[in-house]
């Protein structure tokens, strides 16, 4: 800022007398009348002078601008002075010491004498050494945890947010902006300017958390989210962790998927699937849609074939996953809520009470064709799901004999049918069901799911 000193006290009087920065006029009083009023009542650092009037001009920091308002107010004063304006000599002693640095030399030629300039009534002191401290040590945080993307959040001391409001209330300062906002700011452009990390404030994969004035830090790190596909190529596994007294009831996918967690250095890991299978049934063809929430993780840059080998490794090949690429949190409740009307198609073997033949597998097929199913709650499940009536959609059944009482059948429907009792009539709660049709009784015995549409 040293080239304000080589313009003439007219050409800076003019400038900032007279000229607005959208256009308009900015009066003397609106930035030089002010800032002399504030000063002559508390001391400020050049920042905190600065932010006063942070929407005045861009490309310049708040500590510019309060520097180039201390000089032109001592430039100001000193040609008072020497004009012979005995107040604003007695005016400068006074405000000198809230000027701070910039009034020193002047103060010490005209008085033969110096001062010691008092804290800055907003931040005591401390903002410049806090930013670049704060900065230096939430890098090396970030960078820890292979952070690229960040944002920061800033916690202020009350006093402190307190006693600058009551600063802008009393001198009217509209062009301000809070001390929370450049902090910030510059906490964000300082770690930039050091490292290849970016502030992303759509979808950061870390939030900086810094508190002034006590430079305390946290970091929450943003769950990893990733979409998929998952195969169950074993019996008797479930989803999610089944805890018992006796330790878990199955296997789960939720236990294989620890593997993940490891090698991301996760706290724990949430699987958000388009629907579940049975305990019993494999989940096989173009495996099942899902989302995996991994939250907050270390290493967010392991490849993802290094995470399904993993998987697949810690189940003795039982589950198998394929990660295809990062996705938003969004997705997750259409995951949820589309599972319940999508596509799947199922393979059952079917035990048969009696004899079944050519026109019976007939008779199925033509029935079931793009039929409607009413379905009330299996008992099975009615101890954790609550009776209702639902309609349910069947598009297709195929099926074939594989010996006289026993048929495999692939089953296309919508989301939400409970195919076991849609063989076995559920006492009559399913219908029509493959027992009314047929007029014998039958049981699913095994059950595979093949397909599942994804959302």
């Amino acid at each position: 800022m040293d080239c304000i000193l080589r313009y003439s006290y007219e050409s800076i009087k003019g400038f900032v007398y007279n000229r607005g920065v959208w256009g308009f006029e900015i009066s003397s009083d609106e930035v030089l009348g002010k800032a002399e009023s504030i000063l002559k009542d508390i001391p400020l650092c050049d920042r905190c002078l600065g932010r006063m009037f942070a929407r005045l001009g861009f490309g310049f920091s708040n500590r510019d601008r309060g520097l180039a308002i201390k000089r032109i107010l001592v430039m100001l004063f000193y040609e008072a002075i020497l004009r012979g304006d005995t107040s604003r000599l007695e005016e400068f002693k006074s405000i000198a010491p809230n000027i701070g640095s910039e009034a020193l030399e002047s103060y010490r030629r005209l008085f033969n004498s110096t001062f010691e300039a008092p804290q800055c009534f907003i931040c005591r002191g401390l903002i410049d050494k806090f930013i670049d401290d704060v900065s230096f040590r939430g890098l090396k945080l970030l960078m820890h945890y292979g952070v690229r993307r960040f944002l920061v959040g800033v916690r202020v001391d009350k006093n402190i947010l307190e006693a600058e409001e009551n600063l802008v209330l009393k001198y009217n300062l509209k062009y301000s902006e809070s001390i929370k906002r450049e902090i910030k700011r510059e906490i964000g452009k300082s770690i930039q300017a050091k490292s290849s990390l970016t502030v992303d404030f759509i979808n950061p994969e870390a939030v900086l958390i810094v508190e002034f004035p006590s430079s305390n830090i946290e970091l929450t790190i943003a769950s990893i989210i990733v979409k998929g596909r998952y195969w169950k190529t074993g019996r008797l596994i479930s989803q999610a962790y089944w805890p018992t007294i006796g330790g878990p009831k199955y296997y789960s996918i939720e236990e294989a998927l620890h593997s993940i967690t490891k090698l991301m250095g996760a706290e724990s890991i949430v699987i958000h699937a388009a629907g579940r299978e049975d305990v019993d049934a494999r989940m096989l063809g173009s495996g099942r849609p899902l989302i995996l929430e991994v939250k907050a993780p270390r290493n967010r840059n392991v490849d993802f074939r290094v995470l399904e080998e993993s998987v697949r490794s810690n189940s003795n090949g039982l589950i198998e996953i394929s990660l295809e690429d990062y996705t938003r949190r969004e997705l997750i409740r259409v995951y949820k809520e589309e599972s319940k009307i999508k596509t799947k198609v199922y393979k059952t073997l079917i035990l048969v009470e009696d004899t079944i033949g050519d026109n019976d597998i007939k008779l199925l097929e033509e029935t079931f064709k793009n039929s409607t199913i009413l379905q009330k709650t299996p008992l099975r499940v009615l101890h954790r799901r609550k009776e209702a009536t639902r309609k349910r959609k069947v598009h297709e059944i195929k099926c074939k004999a594989v010996t006289r009482n026993l048929i495999e059948c692939l089953i296309k429907t919508s989301g939400g049918l409970y195919i076991k009792e849609l063989v076995t009539g559920d006492q009559g709660r399913t219908k029509p069901s493959i027992t009314e049709i047929l007029n014998k009784n039958a049981k699913c015995i095994e059950l595979d799911v093949v397909s599942v549409e994804a959302p």
